[in-house]
């Protein structure tokens, strides 16, 4: 079917599916059924077709429950229909299109094969269910549009056609920017628009040539709003219209067009939003541009009350949607890859932990067949992708730990070699580089490299007890802030005077004891909480122990998350640092136990090894 390619594409930029290979992805749009709903028409009714996830290509649905009340509307990109599949339970919901929306139906069977097939694709539908995002409770109208511009709601840069080119070209252009309208223009700027429905009701369905000028069909003449109007009178000016796309306009310039699906995202606003937006930009520019949004999200993450483990996953996800991205704009720009190639996150990132002041950790693994002539491709590729983070808000690695930096950028078999080094002839460099690169993961590429290099580093790290000593002994550079008395230690001088440093001293030795306990078990799991229950189960630590560490670190993190949520609404850049004086009695009591059990479980660490 000439529809599977533009299918796969139109998946592959989905949240969840990226995690998809490319097989994957291919039998998932062979399988997809082709829906088409008029306006109020129903889609699901309660009790029926529990056996597929729908996905909205076009148009806007709206979720009803059994009382016929409202619960969310989805638009393009939005999934529903997610619990009958994973629970094998009936949906309770109704569903009807309150547009002409085209609906892609993906059976039972294939959904649960990608499940099977891969943990991340399973673990974000999981997570989706849990957090319940596909019925959050529905807003009142125009919910957050007050003191909103209708500019500051534009999602892209305009697309544009001339007026002379063809409704073929035009609907081509649409498919390649996966945009479901599009403005026309002549010598005189723009002089109409043409949206999906148009070239289906006035191309498809009365037979006229695709070869016609697109000029044929568009309606002429738009209304257009300037961007500092309010949001709300976009919404107004489009339901007096009767119009689905709204042109916004600065001065003479035109800066993008505004949909229906805009305000629903004002009245339901949640992250995944922003991770469709990065995955519909084709420059570096769109991408920072999308990630502007990025602080102002944590900020609501914070104040639905997120702790520290659901920021750093949510905070982790949209740093690799970003890397993600930059990587299929550079390979647009630069060409197909000369070699196979996997990128790795490392540090913060690998372990899905980053907070709203991380930076980028990052890496190259090439597949061997790799020639030096190929390192100038995959040089300019790094350099793309470590600006365009940066741009995003994710700082350079002030240690140069990025894949822009040569040493970082190796074929799988220096990897090995690095990783051998560093285990059996240890040495101050080579333990602060296993505290980065123990916790690689790859992003995008080929996982398989990045799968044997960690095969190869769990057998020889488990085998190398002064190695693992030596790591014991070097975490004992994080110690918590306590002195004889239980009483804090704090900044002698400069701008954190009396303050704690809450990453240094109180999640690092937690990181430090998970990582290292980790590796002696045999286990190469990312995150710290992972960590920590895997050692567990192998008896390396106490269950008692693991479980105090992650209440540990969940109080701390929660207190830094809360600090930082404080910054960013106040403009300021966040930080690490904290003010026993601001806390109340009791947090400062919780604080002086937690940093207690760092303590206790260090001096464990230490004995583990016969280093106290």
């Amino acid at each position: 079917m000439k529809e599977i390619p533009e299918v796969a594409r139109f998946l592959r930029g989905l949240p969840g599916f990226n995690y998809l290979d490319d097989a994957l992805i291919e039998a998932c749009a062979r399988a997809i059924r082709i829906a088409y709903y008029r306006k109020g028409e129903n889609i699901l009714t309660i009790g029926e077709d529990n056996g597929q996830l729908h996905i909205v290509r076009s148009g806007a649905v709206e979720l009803l429950n059994s009382d016929a009340e409202l619960i969310t509307r989805v638009a393009e990109s939005d999934c529903f229909g997610l619990p009958s599949l994973m629970n094998d339970a009936p949906v309770r919901n109704n569903s009807a299109a309150i547009e002409d929306s085209l609906v892609y139906q993906l059976d039972r069977e294939t959904f649960s094969a990608a499940r099977r097939a891969s943990s991340d694709f399973d673990t974000w539908f999981i997570r989706a269910l849990s957090e319940r995002l596909l019925t959050l409770p529905a807003a009142p109208a125009l919910r957050g549009a007050s003191g909103v511009t209708a500019g500051s709601i534009v999602g892209r840069a305009p697309v544009m056609i001339d007026s002379t080119a063809s409704v073929r070209a035009a609907a081509t252009r649409m498919v390649d920017e996966r945009v479901s309208s599009m403005l026309i223009m002549d010598e005189t700027g723009v002089c109409g628009i043409v949206t999906d429905r148009d070239i289906r009701s006035r191309v498809v369905a009365t037979g006229l040539s695709t070869g016609r000028p697109v000029a044929e069909i568009m309606t002429p003449s738009p209304i257009t709003l300037d961007s500092q109007a309010h949001a709300y009178e976009a919404a107004l000016l489009m339901m007096q219209h009767q119009i689905h796309h709204l042109p916004i306009t600065s001065g003479r310039d035109l800066i993008g067009m505004v949909s229906r699906s805009d305000f629903m995202r004002l009245e339901t606003e949640h992250p995944l939003y922003l991770v469709g937006d990065i995955g519909k930009q084709s420059t570096a520019e769109g991408v920072s541009g999308a990630c502007a949004r990025l602080p102002g999200l944590i900020v609501g993450q914070i104040d639905s009350d997120a702790g520290g483990e659901q920021l750093g996953k949510f905070i982790t996800t949209i740093t690799d949607t970003v890397t993600r991205q930059l990587l299929r704009i550079a390979e647009t720009k630069l060409g197909p890859p000369p070699c196979g190639y996997a990128w790795m996150a490392l540090g913060s990132q690998g372990r899905f932990e980053q907070s709203a002041r991380s930076d980028q950790d990052n890496a190259l693994v090439l597949a061997n067949e790799a020639q030096a002539k190929d390192d100038a491709y995959f040089l300019a590729m790094a350099e793309i992708v470590n600006d365009g983070l940066d741009a995003c808000g994710f700082a350079y690695c002030p240690g140069e730990v990025m894949a822009s930096n040569s040493k970082w950028r190796q074929p799988l078999r220096q990897w090995e070699q690095y990783f051998h080094k560093w285990i059996t002839v240890p040495e101050e460099k080579a333990l602060m580089h296993a505290n980065i690169f123990f916790d690689l993961r790859c992003v995008s590429g080929d996982a398989g490299l990045v799968d044997e290099l960690r095969s190869g580093i769990r057998e020889t790290a488990r085998q190398n007890e002064i190695f693992l000593a030596l790591m014991a002994k070097n975490a004992m550079d994080y110690q918590p802030p306590l002195g004889f008395f239980r009483q804090f230690v704090l900044e002698k001088s400069g701008e954190h005077k009396d303050m704690l440093d809450l990453k240094r001293h109180g999640i690092m030795p937690i990181v430090e004891i998970a990582r290292i306990r980790s590796l002696s078990a045999g286990e190469l799991r990312v995150s710290t909480r992972s960590r920590l229950l895997a050692a567990a189960g192998a008896g390396e630590i106490t269950g008692g122990d693991a479980s105090n560490l992650i209440d540990a670190l969940d109080f701390v993190e929660k207190l830094r998350v809360e600090h930082q949520g404080r910054q960013l609404s106040a403009g300021q850049n966040p930080d690490n640092y904290i003010a026993p004086a601001d806390l109340s009695p009791l947090v400062r009591q919780n604080l002086k136990a937690a940093f207690s059990q760092i303590r206790v479980s260090q001096s464990a660490l230490l004995n583990r090894f016969h280093l106290a």
